[in-house]
This record gives C-alpha cells, structure tokens and sequence, in this order.
C-alpha cells in the first residue's frame, strides 16, 4: 500500500514539470500539460525545412492521446512572419494547403509561432515557440547515378536493410556497399525489416526511409496478417549517410492486420505526402473474422513523418473489374510523370492472367480514391507478359538524364520464389506499354522488395567513400577476424571482404568453411584459419571453439518499444532485457510472457533515492568460461543514452542457476556516443573485443581484456556493500577505440546447448505439470479407512515435485473388503475459489488460526471501495472454519466484524490519538503466543483528536494485540492499537527528516528470533520524497510495540521494474533460505511483485545477505488492445500473504486492480503456490499448469492381505 496518486495525475505532474521558456503562466496542470506537450514537440526542436503540422487541438500530441477529454483542447496559432510559415488554411474543397506551410529563402530565418491552448472553463494559454527556418537549398545538378535500399530474405540478417550504387549512370548495373552488409537495423517493433522504401524530400535536401515492422526470421510468418504491426519504421537523414534515431511510429487502424510495404509521394495541392501501404482489415476485436476486401491499401497524410492523419481506404479489389476481391491485393508503388501519377499494385486478376500479377492505372489527382474512376487500367499482368515469373513488390522510377541503359522507365519486381528483383524497362508509359526483360544486368546478391532513389554523383561517390573504405593492413584484420567461442553445428566460418580463407578443425579441412556437428553431443575443435589477400600475403590464427551438438538452440536479446501499462509494456518493463528462443522448427519465441527477465540498476541522487535506468539495443556473448553475457546500451526511463562512463552494462548469467546478475558499468573511454553493443571472446588472442556504432553512425571497436574485473566505487547514498558500488574496471582493462567493423560469426543470435535451453526455459517459460503417481498400498481387510489420506505424488517439467490430497471414488474403496489386488480411482484435488474472492479488499492477509484443537481462517484486507482506501471507516475482519467460507461468493461480506470503526467508535491509540482513516495493510500473526493485528492508520495533521480528515501522510504502523481467552471477533478483547517504535521509543523513520510514514509491516520468526519488515519513506518540507524502502530490524515477541535492534534497509528498488518502490513484504520460509516476496511501482495496473531471498544462517538485518530474483515472480496479464477487462486480465497484481490450505498448500492470497471489476477498488484473489525445482515460489501457476487436464484423474494399486 503506498500514497500514489491516479496515473492521470501522475502525467500531468509530470508534464507541469517541465519549463517553458517566455511562457505565460500555466492556467491549470492540464492546459499546462498542452503547453508542454508542444513545446516538447520533436518538430520545433530542429531547423524546419519543409511544411510543418500545426495541431488545431490536443489530441494528436506526444504523452496525451489516453488523457480524458484532450480533444477538446483547441490551438490556435499565430505566424510572426506569415509568408515564411503561414498560419491560415489555403484552398477549398479537398486541395487545402493547411496552416505551416514553410517557404525557404535565401537565408536562414528566426521565426516565433504562437499557439494558444484553450479549454472549455479553463483559462487559454499563450505558448510562444521560436523555431529557425532554413535558407533554400541551392539548385542540385541533374541525377546521375543511383541508390538501392533493400532487404535481402526472410532471415534475422536478412531482414536488415542495405544499400547499393549504381555503376555510373546505369539503373541495370549495381555495386555493394558496405561490403554487402547491413547499414540500418531494426531495434523496435518486432525488430523485422522489409520492403524498405526511400525518397528524396520535396524541398531536396532531405531524405526519409521507411520500412514494414516485420520478423519472420524470428516468428514466421504465422498471424503476420492478423496480429502483425500496425507502425512504421521510419528514419531521417541529410545526406544518405548519417540516419537519426529510428522512429516507431504507430500509423494503423485498430482493425488493420498488418502495415506491409509502405511507400509515399508528394502532393503539392496539399503540401504533404500521401503515405500508402497494405493491410488486411477485420471486423472484431479478436483478427478473426476479415471485411470480405482481402488485403487492401490505406492511406494517410503527413508533413513530418511523425504525425499522420486516420488512414483510409484507398484502393481495393473492388475497384477493379475481373479481380478476385477476397484474394486482395498488396505492395503499392507511384511513379510521377510530368502531371500524371502511375500506380502499380499487385493484385489477384482474374482477367486473362493466370495467377497475381502486376496492374497499372493512372490519374491525375494522387489522392482519388479507387472508386471514383480517377484511376484508370492502362496495363495488365505487366510481370508474365514480360517474360517473369510471379512477381510482387514493384518498384517504379524514371530513369536519369544520360542513363547509358537506354531506357527512360523502370519497374523493378520482385520474385519471391528465389531469383529476387529483376529489372522491367521501357522506353514509354504512353499507350500500350512495353515492357522489356533486359537480358544484362547486375544486381547485388538475393535483393528482394526495395526503392530505387535517383542521385547525384557527389552523393554516389560520398556514400562510397564512406561505406567503402580502403582495405586495412593484416594486422589489423586479424585483430578484427574473430570466431565466437561457442558455435552451432552448420555455423559458416567468417571471411574478411577482399580475402580468402581456409580453415582446418583438429587438422582435418572444413568444406565450403561451414562447421559441422551431426552428434548429439558437443566437442571442443581447435581451428585454425588461413588468409590470403589479393596480394599474396597470408595470415593464420587459431581459435579453440566448442562445436554444439545438432540440437543447439538459439537466444537472442532485444528490448521492447514502451508502449501502455495495459500491454504490460510501460518504459520501465520495456527498457529492460528481454530474452527469446528458438523452438525445433527455429521459430524465436519470447521468454517470460515477452517480459523483461534483467532490469538495470538505477543511480542514487539522494538518501533513498533512485534516478531509473534501463537498457536499449542488448546483445549476447559468451564470456571466456562460457557463462552468458549480455551487453547493452544504458538509458533513462525516456530512452536517453547515458554519457560515456556509464553508457555500457553488463550482465552475467549465474552459473549456478538461470538469474542474471548486473557486474556493473564499463566505460570505453569513448565521447562519440556508443549504441548497438557487441561483446565477443577471441580465444585466439585471450581477450574481449567490444563493438558499437557512435551518434555519427560510424562503426567502433575496442579489447577488453577481462569483462569480469570489477572494481568498487565508493558511491553516494548507496545502501549496500558499505556504500562501495560495482563496475568493470576501465583503466589497465579497455584498449583505445578504432574505427571499423569486425568480420566473426553472427552476432545477432547465442547458440546455447540443450542443458542451458532447459535452464532458462524453467526460469523464465511456465512449469507445467509431467507426472502423476501414487505409491502402491497394502492394507489388512478392514483397513480401508486409512486410504483417503493417500495422496498423489506430481511431477514438473523443472524436475520439482509436489504432492495433493485426492479424493478416492468411494465405490472403489467399498470394495476392499476381500483379499486380492485392487484399483482404486480418485481425482486430485484443487480447491477452487472464486475469481475475486472479495471484492474492493486491498493488501489481503489469511491466517490459519489454530487454537483449542480447532483451526478456523481470518481473513483482513484494507478496505479499498472505489479507490478510496485513504477514506475507510474500519478494520474489518471475517471468521470461518473454511478458506471458501471466506469469499464474497459465499458469505464473507456479511460475516464481516469491525474491529475498529472510527465513525462508529472514534477509534482511540495507545497514545491518545483518534484514528482519521487508512487502517492499510492488516496482517494477523502470533507474537508472543498472542494473535495480533499489524496495520498502519492515518491521522488528521491538524487535529489529532478528529475521526475525520486523515491523511496518508501520517500513516504509522501499529499493532493491536487479542487478550488471552479471547474471542477474534469481538472488538472488546482487542487491546488499543499501539504505535510501533524503535527501541528509544522514537517513531520509525530516518531521524535526520522532518517527517517520515512507515507502513506495510510483517511479522516473522527465524530460529525464534522475531523480525519485522515494514515499508518507510521520508517526507521533506520541500523538494522530492524519499523512495519507500523496506526495512527490517529484530523485535522482542515479548515486547511487540518496541524493536529490539537497530532498523535497516533490506530491499532498496533501484531497478527500473520496481520503479522506486518496495513495500508489502511477507516473509516465506522454505530449507534453509527465507524469501520476501515484496510489491513494486506503484497502485495502479502497474504494480508488480518481485522477490528477495537470504540464507538463515546470514544477518538478515544486513541487505548485503539478500539476493534479488532478476525478474518478477508475479506481473499484469496483457490485455489485447480495445478489451478493457481486469477482471479477466490480472493487471497491477500485488501486496500478497501466504498461508496454508485444509490440505496443508502453500495458498497466496493477493491483489489486483479493480476498475469496473466490481467497483473501482483494488480486488482480493487465491492461488496455490507452487515452488519450483530452484526454490522460486511460483505464484503465476494455472489450475491446467499445476494439475495437467490428463493427469487429474489417479489410480492407486491396493493389495488386500489374506
């Protein structure tokens, strides 16, 4: 239970935050958040050169699309120079230039934009924006060469995006750059790229790239339809060379299966480019029944490439007579003739060709849509009369002024059946086209869909000399030739562009340099390569490789593009390392729910407080012992890279468990920003060669000589190993950065082999139920009636086991009379509880009370009706000989007793204060033999003697104890609650704080010493709050209000899933460790549960003794988009305890969000625990899970002696 506020306000919190330079004073926090929001809009931040989107409303703006009612926010603007940007509508009808057209002119210009934000019932506000509008370029010579983007196959490096160069001016002859390798990758979305497409701005001096968010190297091909992307990739650059960040940019429709192929074209009537692709659309929210259209193309509007207006139709089977309108149609392209435009699609035509083909139209207004009758067929079937086979893909452009081809128009398709693109020419679009198969040509190896830019020879010859730099001396190549240490069977050995290579493993020659390995077993090979350059020289290395066996699988890495707590997928999820792997038919499958399974640590700003980090772009390696590793790039909660020192992390895999642990930091003494990390072991030369691309785009590389060195820093405010923080020693450790790019085996994917596939799939895939066995029985006749207490041993796919009461046929057992060989059946049991076991009950506790030879459950929770849990009335409490008795469903309301009411009672403390409201967090324990209540009330701040007015700033945890002989559920037999102190009898808190709240505290006993964990934040009288740490010190059973030891932090959140919090601790012992399972983030759908564990015989009052599991134990089920159901849907699960079934389980009781579950209140569910083979409670464990469907059913052998 913490003080958090509704996520609404949190945003506009936020946002009011941030400074608006020359702004007028905010009116209210969410006309504010409209100021903020656009002065932090990415389009003002650079020199404009092209038309800009200015908003007439709110709506469309970055971090206030899910606010309530923004639309309603207008804007209006005004130019301080309407001839430079106008800030009135052009035009009529459908050919409106909107407000933002820019015009260049032949110097820089310093312009201010005005928008004023005005609200129904709020006051407007002025936001003044000063941009800078940049001179006109000047005129660029005629085109005489070309640029190629592509993607080369449906691979994860195939679906990477390359470039190529024409041979001089000629659109039919191509020269690699970059040596055939990849420039630009995905590290969004699904980290897929396809269908690249790249235009020239119609200003001229700027270029945009986009592509389909597509990976079917990693998931196939399967629902890429139905539950593919609905963004774009887009980049952005100035000169072909240097791209900006990528943007993930969200362009769909709900309905929209998929966003293939995306294309765009100028369109002057409107100032704007018409952005085009294929999708198929839906009916319901599920993807599962289609519109009857097939796949179709939508379009949007943009000026940017950031804002985009709400797609529509565009083009569909429909619209053209002789198509097969199920079947659709995909992959449309525009090619702009003097004052025509000429589209090509691939469709299903029906009309005299003999499968899908390519079909040409023409108009002369870009935008009409397909049934006007604007577009009109001029060409047919363009692929199969020309000679092809089934093409896709078209790419259409004119040819430059002198291309030496001879021709004047191109059409690129693609066969997708092995041969790649194959270039159609013509020397017209006039009447009946005529298309030409060229019969030479040369293109770059296996291109598939991609853009043809026209460019000029000064932009050839820069991106050749930068992508094709001279060939560095041997030396250096060898220092750059590596062979990773761990290799999977059908691995291709690397080979450096310009060299050839020959390679021996254990003496033996390696054919066509593919290592192989048929047996099931891996083997260590000693390789040695040979290289040769064109010159004659020669080098050899050798490297000592562990060849993986035929049943490797792959792991690869990869962080998530944040997107909404609903998809479990908020920054501080998102931003986090997230693991998949490939099952037997290759298919990459996310681990952990496609959750993060490693968060980063973030840094300390103050006493107990954390600024967040997290991780972007992480890569796998193995280090030299073969433990896995991951590298990535440190960021903050908004994806900003940290400065140098700090710019790397590093991983590591416990070797004796699957829980990766963060060793630290590395600085690569590099101030050119590092992205894209790689780390790989050269076994050849004993040492670590680290990998990256700097913000200028250009590739690095350095050694490292052992990425386990760490050395400790003595760091401020830090809480643990005497304030000595880890990382990886630089200094004497990391060599000088050198510039190029490292030839090895394949860097995207970690082979693992099947011991260490099985480990991360029990940790971070779901633990199913194997087995069922019963141990055979013999009885006397007459026995029987010991039988019904046999229970079923089950079997796990981690290797755990558990066992189960069973509930044996009575008919089976009646016939046990005789002596002789019996078979008796039974049906495991699974107690089931209601989904919501009690609704509007926040932080739920269930005791097993065992007293008097009778055992009877008490249930207490924080009263949490529509959200107000500040406001409760009471503490009240349910009593039941059964855990079922206790639900909702079966009476638990009604059996509800107040133990405290402060409006009916004006409940009164030890300490003479009246109780305002809370009454948070209560939990029943025996201390000292005696039942008792731990909860936290608030008070009124100004009156301590009101029951009215508490706030959750005064919250204090008590404790109120049951008289001996006394009866639960009688108010009278419990004592005043008493403040809980420390041992001088001073509240809980920091001392050196003017005020602190304590909250959330357990009780438990380790060799029978008592402990209490409570949750504990500081209240300054300005600036931040302290972060709630969980704290724990010793306590006398005997003395219960007074602790026995001095106070310590046990768990400090500083990993960005925790989100600055840690509260709800309860305490699990199992062997010979004890767990805190505990709650993070904050109350709302994103609160989550992690788990720390320490050894019993540690200090357990010393935070050094306890190890954190690296990732949730517990976390919110996504919810598909536009299903709001978090009754179905567990979201922001937390603030649990533990107790014991009438079987003797291990039983969780916990929390989850409740919004219009019953009312608004957080809500109270059950769940039996599971506990794993590595002793994990698994608290995420389906009734399917823990007992197969196939195994719910048991057979027990009885043999009834004579």
């Amino acid at each position: 239970m913490n003080g958090g506020s509704h996520p609404l306000g949190n945003l506009l919190c936020g946002l009011a935050g941030i400074a608006l330079v020359g702004a007028a004073p905010a009116a209210d926090p969410l006309t504010d958040a409209v100021a903020n929001a656009l002065r932090s809009d990415p389009v003002f931040a650079a020199p404009l050169r092209g038309n800009v989107t200015l908003p007439d409303d709110a709506s469309g703006l970055s971090g206030l699309r899910n606010v309530p009612n923004i639309g309603k926010a207008r804007i209006t603007w005004r130019s301080s120079n309407p001839a430079i940007i106008s800030d009135v509508d052009m035009g009529r009808g459908p050919d409106v230039i909107r407000k933002g057209r820019v015009t260049r002119g032949t110097g820089d210009r310093r312009i201010r934009l005005t928008a004023t934000v005005a609200l129904p019932d709020h006051r407007p506000v002025s936001v003044p924006i000063d941009v800078t509008v940049l001179a006109a370029p000047a005129a660029a010579p005629a085109p005489s060469a070309y640029m190629f983007v592509y993607f080369t196959g449906n691979s994860i490096d195939g679906e990477k995006l390359r470039f190529a160069v024409s041979d001089g001016n000629n659109a039919l002859q191509w020269k690699t750059l970059n040596d055939a390798q990849p420039v630009l990758e995905s590290r969004e979305g699904t980290r897929g790229l396809r269908d690249p497409f790249i235009m020239r701005s119609a200003e001229g001096d700027r270029f945009f790239l986009l592509a389909t968010d597509l990976s079917t190297g990693r998931t196939g091909w399967r629902d890429s339809t139905s539950q593919g992307s609905r963004y774009l990739e887009v980049w952005e650059s100035t000169d072909l060379i240097h791209w900006g960040k990528q943007r993930h940019v969200l362009v769909n429709l709900p309905d929209a299966g998929m966003t293939w192929a995306p294309e765009a074209t100028y369109d002057p009537t409107i100032g704007a480019y018409v952005v085009y692709w294929t999708s198929t659309r839906y009916k319901d929210a599920a993807h599962k029944v289609e519109d009857g259209n097939g796949p179709q193309i939508l379009r949007a509007t943009t000026r940017d490439f950031r804002n985009f207006s709400t797609p529509e139709p565009w083009f569909r089977s429909a619209d053209v007579p002789g198509a097969v309108k199920a079947k659709g149609m995909i992959d449309a392209t525009v090619l702009r003739d003097g004052d025509r435009y000429y589209r090509f699609t691939k469709i299903s035509d029906a009309a005299g060709c003999p499968s899908s083909d390519i079909l040409a139209q023409t108009s002369s207004s870009l935008r009409a849509d397909g049934a006007s009758g604007a577009w009109k067929i001029v060409d047919r079937c363009i692929g199969r009369r020309a000679g092809t086979p089934e093409v896709e893909g078209p790419t259409a452009f004119r040819a430059n002024p002198g291309d030496t081809s001879g021709f004047r128009y191109f059409l690129w398709v693609d066969n997708y059946g092995g041969v790649g693109y194959i270039p159609l020419a013509t020397h017209s679009l006039e009447g009946k086209i005529a298309w030409t198969y060229p019969r030479r040509f040369h293109l770059p190896e296996s291109p598939r869909h991609g853009t043809v830019l026209p460019i000029t020879a000064a932009e050839r010859d820069a991106l050749v000399a930068h992508w094709n730099r001279v060939a560095p001396d041997l030396a250096t190549v060898a220092d750059r030739w590596i062979v990773a240490p761990i290799l999977a069977s059908g691995t291709r050995l690397p080979v450096p562009v310009g060299h050839t290579a020959a390679w021996r493993a254990d003496g033996r020659d390696v054919p066509d340099g593919i290592l192989t390995n048929m047996t099931a077993d891996a083997r260590v090979v000693s390789l040695e390569g040979r290289l040769t350059r064109p010159d004659g020289k020669t080098l050899t290395k050798r490297f000592k490789v562990k060849l993986l066996g035929k049943s490797a699988r792959q792991l690869e890495a990869y962080a998530r593009t944040p997107t909404t707590s609903q998809d479990a997928n908020q920054p501080t999820v998102a931003r986090s390392v997230h693991l998949a792997m490939s099952g037997g038919d290759g298919t990459m499958t996310p681990l952990n729910d496609d959750y993060g399974v490693m968060f980063a640590r973030g840094d300390y700003i103050g006493v107990d407080r954390v600024a967040l980090r997290g991780v972007s772009n992480p890569s796998l390696f193995h280090f030299s012992d073969g433990t896995i590793g991951v590298i990535a790039t440190r960021v903050d909660m908004d994806g900003k890279q940290d400065p140098s020192p700090s710019a790397i992390v590093i991983f590591r895999r416990d070797p004796q468990s699957a829980e990766f642990v963060e060793l630290g930091t590395l600085d690569l003494r590099s101030n050119d920003g590092i992205d894209h990390p790689h780390a790989i072991w050269d076994s050849a030369a004993q040492r670590y060669i680290l990998s990256w691309i700097d913000r200028s785009g250009q590739l690095r590389w350095t050694t490292v000589a052992d990425l386990t060195r760490q050395e400790w820093q003595q760091t401020p405010f830090y809480p643990e190993t005497g304030g000595r923080r880890p990382r990886i020693a630089s200094i004497g450790n990391v060599g000088d950065a050198r510039i190029g790019d490292l030839t090895t085996t394949a860097i995207d994917t970690l082979p693992v082999d099947d011991v260490t596939a099985t480990a991360l799939g029990n940790r971070f895939g779901r633990i199913v139920n194997t087995a069922a066995t019963v141990t055979p029985q013999t009885i006397r006749p007459g026995d029987a009636g010991g039988l019904a207490a046999v229970p079923v041993k089950l079997g796990y796919s981690d290797g755990s086991t558990a066992t189960r009461a069973v509930d044996w046929d009575a008919a089976d057992l009646a016939q046990l009379g005789k002596p002789g060989r019996y078979l008796v059946h039974g049906t495991v049991r699974q107690r089931r509880y209601p989904a919501i076991f009690a609704y509007e009950r926040a932080d739920p506790n269930i005791y097993r009370w065992e007293h008097q030879g009778r055992v009877r459950y008490l249930f207490v929770a924080t009263d949490d009706t529509n959200n107000d849990n500040v406001g409760s009335p009471h503490l009240p409490l349910r009593i039941a000989d059964t855990i079922a008795d206790l639900a909702d469903d079966k009476g638990g309301r009604a059996r509800e007793v107040d133990l405290l009411n402060r409006r009916i009672r004006r409940d009164r403390t030890a300490e003479g204060r009246v109780i305002a409201g809370c009454y948070w967090a209560p939990e029943i324990h025996e201390i000292g033999g005696r039942l008792s209540i731990l909860f936290a009330p608030c008070f009124n701040p100004t009156d301590p003697q009101s029951n009215e007015g508490g706030v959750w700033s005064t919250v204090e945890s008590h404790i109120m104890q049951l008289r001996d002989g006394g009866d639960p559920a009688n108010p009278a037999d419990w004592s005043k609650p008493a403040a809980i102190r420390k041992a001088d009898g001073t509240p809980l808190g920091r001392p050196d704080m003017p005020a602190n709240i304590s909250l959330d505290m357990s009780y438990f006993e380790v060799r029978g010493q008592g402990y209490y964990t409570w949750s504990q934040r500081y209240l300054p009288t300005s600036g931040p709050l302290g972060d709630p740490l969980t704290w724990i010190a010793k306590v006398d059973p005997a003395r219960p209000t007074r602790l026995a030891g001095l106070p310590s932090p046990v768990i400090a959140p500083d990993t960005s899933v925790e989100e600055n919090l840690a509260e709800g601790a309860f305490a699990l012992i199992r062997g010979n460790r004890v767990a805190l399972v505990y709650s993070s983030s904050g109350v709302s759908p994103t609160y989550v549960v992690n788990g720390t564990s320490a050894s019993l015989d540690s200090d357990l009052t010393r935070i050094d003794a306890w190890r954190k599991w690296s990732a949730p134990l517990q976390k919110s089920v996504a919810m598909p988009k536009g299903d709001e159901d978090y009754r179905r849907y567990e979201q922001g699960p937390g603030h649990g305890s533990f107790t014991t079934d009438e079987d003797g389980n291990d039983l969780y009781v916990y929390h989850s969000w409740g919004n219009g579950v019953g009312k608004d209140g957080r809500d109270a569910r059950l769940r039996r625990v599971h506990w794993a083979a590595d002793g994990r409670p698994l608290l995420e464990m389906s009734d399917d899970d823990e007992v197969a469907p196939a195994n719910r059913r048991v057979t027990m052998e009885v043999t009834v002696g004579a």
